[in-house]
Formats: C-alpha cells, sequence, structure tokens
C-alpha cells in the first residue's frame, strides 16, 4: 500500500501536458492583447473595419496572393470558397475522407456532392493519382485538405485540375503558412479557406475564417456572398449569407500574426525532438514530412501500431499527459455521409489512420523537457510499458 501510496502522490504532482496552452500565448502576448480589444471596444466599430481590412492584407500578402476576405469561421470560409469559385447545388467535388468533417460537410452544405478518394498511408494527404480517378462527368472541382500542416502536392492538383477544366479550392485551416516546393498555400487555388478557430497555429479569441486567392473575380464575389451577395448596400445580386469577420477577432488576430513566425520555429524545433525521439522505434510511427515541404506542424502525428491506440491515450491521460485523435472516423463512415453511397473497406489507407494516429502535444510553449517526456511515455506505452513518471 505504502508503495502504491507513493506512486500516486509523484504522478499527481506531474505538470499536465495539453495539446494547447492558451494561457502561456497570453503570457507571451503581455498587454497587446487586452489593449487592441479596449481600443475596438472604444471604436464602436464591431463588425469588419479597419482591423479587418489589415488582417485580410497582411494574410494575403503572408501566403503571396493580393486578395483576403475576413469570415465569420473557417466552415463559412470552406462554403464561401467553393461558390466564388464556380461550384453550384448538383456538382460533384472530389475531396479527402480523412479530415474534419466539416471539408465534406461544406460541400453538402451548399448543395453539391462530396466524392472521395483515399489519402497516402504515409503522409495522410489526398492522393493526386486517387483524387484524378474519381473525378466524373459531374465533378467541377478538387478540394485537397493541407491536413496537420503539411501541403498536397499543390503542384500535382494544379495540372490536374488545368487539364480537366475544374476549380482548384485549398482548405488550409491547419496550415497557416505553409509552404511545399517554393509555393505557399493559396497560391496555386482559386480559393483558399482558413480557419482561425482557438486552437489553430493562428487562433482568434472565438471564431473566424479567411478566404484568400490570387483572381479579383473571386475576390469580389467572396465580399458579395459574405454579406447577402450583396456589392453595394441594399443592392444585391445573389442569394448570399451573413458571414463578416467581427473586429475584435481581427485585432486579435493583428496582435497574434507578428508572433506566427516565431510560433511557427518553434513547433518546427519539437517536431524535431520527436523525430529524434521516435526513430528506430517500429511501435510509433510519424507521419511522413514530404521532401520540399514547409510543414508548420499543427498536430505532430504519429501511427501507434503494435497496441491498441486508444488504451494508449488513456495511460497517457494517467501520465497528465493529453494528446488527440484526429481524427477516430473518417469521413464517409460517418452517419451523415451515408446518403453518399460510401461504406466500410472503401478507403483502406483512411480507416487504418483512423485506428492507428496519435497527434502529440507540439504547441510552442513547450519545453524540451517536457517533449521528451512525452515521447519516453509515448514509446513505452505503445511498447506495452508502465511509462515514466518523470
Amino acid at each position: 500500500m505504502a508503495t502504491k501510496s507513493t506512486t500516486t502522490t509523484l504522478e499527481s504532482d506531474l505538470k499536465p501536458l495539453a495539446p494547447v496552452d492558451l494561457a502561456a500565448e497570453r503570457a507571451a502576448l503581455g498587454p497587446a492583447l487586452e489593449e487592441k480589444i479596449l481600443a475596438v471596444l472604444q471604436s464602436g466599430q464591431y463588425i469588419l473595419g479597419p482591423e479587418v481590412e489589415k488582417l485580410e492584407r497582411d494574410m494575403a500578402a503572408l501566403h503571396g496572393v493580393p486578395y483576403g476576405v475576413g469570415v465569420a469561421n473557417g466552415t463559412d470560409a470552406l462554403v464561401i470558397a467553393l461558390r466564388a469559385s464556380g461550384v453550384n447545388p448538383g456538382d460533384h467535388v472530389v475531396t479527402s475522407p480523412f479530415t474534419f468533417f466539416a471539408s465534406a460537410g461544406s460541400i453538402a452544405w451548399m448543395g453539391a456532392v462530396p466524392r472521395f478518394a483515399d489519402v497516402e498511408l504515409e503522409t495522410a494527404l489526398l492522393s493526386p493519382k486517387l483524387a484524378e480517378k474519381a473525378i466524373d462527368s459531374k465533378t467541377t472541382a478538387i478540394l485537397p485538405v493541407h491536413l496537420y500542416g503539411q501541403m498536397v502536392d499543390m503542384k500535382a492538383f494544379r495540372a490536374l485540375c488545368d487539364a480537366k477544366k475544374l476549380a482548384l479550392i485549398e482548405d488550409a485551416a491547419q496550415s497557416h503558412g505553409a509552404k511545399r516546393d517554393g509555393v505557399s498555400c493559396g497560391q496555386l487555388g482559386d480559393a483558399t479557406a482558413f480557419s482561425f478557430y482557438p486552437t489553430k497555429n493562428l487562433g482568434a479569441c472565438g471564431e473566424g475564417g479567411m478566404v484568400i486567392t490570387p483572381k479579383k473575380a473571386v475576390f469580389e464575389r467572396a465580399r458579395r456572398i459574405r454579406e447577402h451577395g450583396s456589392p453595394v448596400r441594399y443592392t444585391h445580386a445573389e442569394i448570399g449569407t451573413n458571414s463578416r469577420l467581427q473586429a475584435f477577432q481581427g485585432a486579435a488576430l493583428n496582435v497574434k500574426l507578428p508572433h506566427l513566425a516565431a510560433w511557427t520555429a518553434r513547433r518546427v524545433q519539437i517536431a524535431a525532438r520527436f523525430d529524434a525521439a521516435f526513430r528506430g522505434t517500429q511501435s510509433v510511427i510519424p507521419l511522413t514530412t514530404v521532401k520540399g515541404a514547409d510543414h508548420v506542424y499543427h498536430q505532430y502525428t504519429v501511427r501507434v501500431v503494435d497496441v491498441p491506440r486508444d488504451e494508449v491515450v488513456e495511460r497517457l491521460k494517467e501520465k497528465k499527459i493529453f494528446v488527440g485523435v484526429h481524427y477516430p472516423s473518417p469521413v464517409h463512415l460517418q452517419e451523415a455521409a451515408r446518403p453518399w453511397g460510401y461504406g466500410p473497406g472503401d478507403f483502406p489507407n483512411s480507416e487504418r489512420l483512423a485506428r492507428e494516429v496519435l497527434c502529440l502535444p507540439v504547441h510552442p510553449f513547450l519545453s524540451d523537457a517536457d517533449v521528451d517526456r512525452i515521447a519516453e511515455n509515448v514509446i513505452a506505452m505503445a511498447r506495452g510499458g508502465a511509462g515514466t513518471r518523470a
């Protein structure tokens, strides 16, 4: 009994390690965030306005395109990006079955039909070759997902869409500032959707999203759609929606955006430390970072292959290490996806990843000791061991 009590006491003293640390982020920002929010409150301009306009310019510039449109959330950004790129109700849009449901849900919400292609097992990214096979006579667009902070092969997707005369919409909800082969997300797509959900690499103090585009016509239509299809007040050219980014969120993001590069650099350092820790470990397999990719590590994701992944999750909780599972079910097996006509076995890589993936804390406020503690416990528990206390 004495031994058990001592172990419990030691484990109770462990520092909790979670996927995000918003308190540490606020502390790093100092008083700037509160001052900026107070300034917006005093201004009386709470919807759109100069703070949102600055964010639109700066986000577009960061990704090497001329236009940005701030919207209410990441899902709206997807819907508006699809519509502004010319996707219509009844069209088919090829996308990934291994992603957050919003990627396919936004397609269905605006009246189009999601058509899936499997992902690469090593990267969890949509395969251009399999996407091409999913194209049919009703397909008008492809919506690849830059999952976990790593871009898909956009040069291949752009070539495919040009050859097939399809629109190309990027889901960059997890990939602020990512690049691949010298190209930023947003540069090759007709429109690109971002989320500013608080847990993202660049997160608001609430909901927020943005569409960026290199095309003036897409930009103008996206702005019109976000304000009830109105290019001029009280003049409505089409049916739109109300999806305007709040000035408070624009202001918060303007405070955080200058820190994004440094935060990303720290994520990359942490990922390299994890890579070194897991090298040669057969029971824990990190997803591959492809050559030429500037991965921004919204998630650091491994596959657990020797013991049940969910068992590892629960045992890590006992050590106060809280991990994520993104995602425990592929989209095509969700109840809401049943009308799209897919079933078990249709996308084996996505289904295997849903059983095996484990997303480890990788936020920029972890210490090297925190990273080592996470890695050591993950390795031990993936091998069926008891983990460590430290």
